[in-house]
């Protein structure tokens, strides 16, 4: 993760030019919307998460790439990467040969505000109406900034309370089980290793001392921000693991280094294939979440095979296929009927925390989805709120 840090530090010069910080006063770019797609260049480069860009080769029952090379002519090629910096690293610099990726929403504000990505028309995707009203509305300020829509939705999913059903007892209620100076579960904690994190901790803020008056915990100002970062400074040596991959988080559960803490839906799923005894708690603070985005870069040398494969992707057979590969809840809600049908016995499962509960609109409106945050509160605070950079000043002061 330091390095992770050192590097998005190096890029913070450049987030400020385009105004994270209030440096200059100028003109900003005019932004660039693609809303015609031409002839197919015939060949797309693609950055990817694992299980987004599936063509039978893992399990031929999953395949929505060479269909989608049949229909349009456009060769697939994929890098696969292993978090958010790495996609901000590739598609961040001028030159690439990358058209597009899967951005997670606190990554997805950074390249917006270099001016990395290229806003898109919805009325290129004609299944624009079918995606879910929140990631199109009131829970889609991660990838929907200054009215421009820089992408479309991929799948989604709340940062779960997991616990140890045989060591955490009684089943936990809240996030005071990992946040509490007197947890019972001090070094035996799961936190996961991003500045995110802050926003975890601004969420129980909210919900436990109303007097910081917390509504955004994407939104803080200087005073809130001392308070959440004052509390993860006072966990962290009750943490036992912080991770950034999900074989770590996996591992950690699977090994009983951690009995109770942050995890991915995908991540409950893995150690319940294992055997292992754990489940997700729904805190009554509420959860963070995250929502990836396809997303076209805006120097992409083949945005029109692009743009064709951001279309492909939001039909519902693409995205239930993809939901239950990946492990996430999909955005076009036509999507929960195929899950359920391929679940047969277990389409009960549509409706848990696993799937995001597929469909439901009202819990993904109480997501607090990963955005990056800016010095811009987005409210009548004008711009006296705290930026990126302070995030990840903070963040780096606690894990040192």
């Amino acid at each position: 993760m330091r390095a992770a840090l050192a590097g998005a530090l190096a890029g913070v010069v450049l987030l400020a030019a385009c105004g994270d910080e209030p440096r200059e006063t100028r003109e900003p770019e005019p932004v660039v919307v693609l809303d015609e797609i031409g002839e197919p260049e015939g060949e797309l480069q693609l950055l990817a998460f694992a299980g987004y860009v599936e063509d039978g080769s893992s399990d031929p029952e999953f395949d929505w790439v060479l269909p989608f090379q049949r229909a349009t002519g456009c060769a697939v090629s994929v890098r696969y990467v292993d978090s958010g910096e790495e996609i901000v690293g590739r598609l961040g610099r001028t030159a690439t040969r990358y058209d597009g990726a899967t951005v997670p929403g606190d990554a997805a504000g950074q390249l917006i505000a270099a001016g990395r990505v290229a806003a898109v028309d919805p009325g290129l995707f004609p299944l624009w109406d079918e995606i879910l009203e929140p990631l199109r509305e009131n829970n889609a300020r991660h990838y929907i900034v200054g009215g421009h829509v820089y992408g479309v939705p991929a799948l989604y999913g709340p940062n779960l309370l997991l616990y140890d059903t045989e060591r955490v007892r009684p089943r936990p209620q809240g996030w005071g089980v990992v946040f509490e100076e007197d947890t019972p579960y001090a070094g035996r904690i799961a936190m996961l290793d991003s500045p995110m994190a802050i926003a975890d901790a601004a969420r129980y803020l909210a919900a436990h001392e109303p007097e910081l008056g917390i509504e955004d915990p994407y939104a803080l100002t200087e005073r809130q921000l001392d308070a959440a970062t004052s509390l993860l400074a006072d966990q962290e040596a009750r943490v036992g693991v912080y991770w950034r991959l999900l074989a770590d988080s996996v591992d950690a559960f699977r090994d009983r280094d951690v009995v109770v803490g942050t995890g991915w839906p995908l991540t409950l799923s893995v150690l319940e294939l294992d055997g292992a005894p754990v489940a997700a708690a729904e805190p009554s603070e509420g959860m963070t979440g995250w929502a990836d985005t396809w997303m076209v870069a805006a120097n992409a040398p083949h945005p029109n095979c692009m743009l064709l494969w951001m279309r492909w992707t939001m039909s519902a057979e693409v995205q239930a296929d993809m939901a239950l590969w990946y492990g996430g809840a999909p955005s076009n809600g036509k999507a929960c009927a195929r899950i359920r049908d391929e679940l047969g016995q277990f389409a009960d499962a549509v409706d848990t925390l696993r799937f995001g509960r597929c469909g439901d609109e009202a819990f993904l409106s109480s997501l607090a989805l990963w955005r990056m945050p800016t010095v811009d509160c987005g409210d009548a605070r004008g711009r006296s709120c705290t930026g990126l950079p302070a995030w990840l000043l903070r963040w780096r002061s606690i894990r040192d």
